[in-house]
């Protein structure tokens, strides 16, 4: 008796914490009870973007509307994102879903993060998934000025969303792409740079900005002529030379070919 309560025990303890990260609350807006932060203006403009977009804690990081990830997923990711806010003082935020509502997924994302309570500067990355129908998206939000927006430049988010949807969102493997996402947005907040890309396997690589490459090419370009004048005229003084040396040889032999005729003679 005894084992089969510590067994029924068991067997509460594991489905009570996988419901804590299996579950994706969501919450009804009301006119009385918009349920967004207060530093939101709402008016006629944004009030149905606003009734549009799902209500949810801002605490849960992951939000599989679309039921993509497992269970163990979701929760793996979630601590994740909870290590790179207590480093970074950023919000992370990963959406799935498999309807935009009529909104581009940029839209959608963007609606998600501005009308929930997450922090001023946070990063979201969303996959739509709708059978074979796949876009992933990614944005930043901050304060005016904020450094997130340097860290988190268009250059790296074009070359993060393409690593992510060739590697792994394309094929189907969202948790790999919803976890290398993650890595990523951390490598770059050390880097803290604006000269770094996502390569092609996944490599938090330096560019060289275009007008570093211009003036490169320049300096190679003038480096290259340079050389090749420079070689031409080294060139040039060995055939003068070895024209020199044939012209005083020739002449010696005739010299000492007429002294032996007339030695002859004589």
């Amino acid at each position: 008796m005894r084992r089969l309560i510590k067994i029924m025990i068991l067997i509460f303890i594991y489905l009570f914490t996988i419901n804590c990260y299996a579950s994706t609350d969501a919450f009804l807006r009301t006119n009385d009870n918009l349920r967004v932060p207060s530093d939101v203006k709402v008016d006629e403009s944004n009030i149905a973007d606003i009734m549009n977009t799902i209500s949810v804690s801002s605490s849960e990081k992951v939000y599989d509307f679309a039921n993509i990830l497992s269970d163990s997923e979701e929760k793996k990711l979630y601590n994740s994102i909870s290590e790179y806010t207590k480093e970074t003082g950023y919000d992370a935020v990963i959406l799935t879903t498999s309807s935009l509502s009529g909104y581009s997924v940029s839209d959608y994302a963007y609606n998600f993060y501005d009308y929930n309570d997450f922090l001023d500067d946070g990063v979201i990355f969303i996959i739509y998934a709708n059978g074979n129908n796949k876009e992933i998206f990614m944005g930043n939000s901050g304060k005016t000025g904020s450094e997130i927006f340097s860290i988190y430049n268009d250059s790296m988010i074009k070359s993060t969303l393409k690593y992510l949807y060739e590697k792994s969102i394309g094929s189907g493997n969202y948790y790999n792409g919803c976890n290398d996402f993650i890595k990523i947005i951390k490598g770059f907040y050390y880097k803290n740079s604006t000269n770094y890309k996502v390569d092609e396997k996944g490599n938090i690589v330096k560019t060289i900005p275009m007008f570093e490459v211009i003036i490169l090419s320049i300096a190679l370009t003038f480096i290259i002529i340079i050389l090749a004048i420079s070689r031409y005229r080294d060139k040039k003084v060995v055939l003068i030379d070895n024209k020199k040396y044939i012209d005083n040889s020739t002449m010696s032999i005739k010299l000492n070919y007429d002294n032996l005729i007339d030695t002859v003679l004589k």
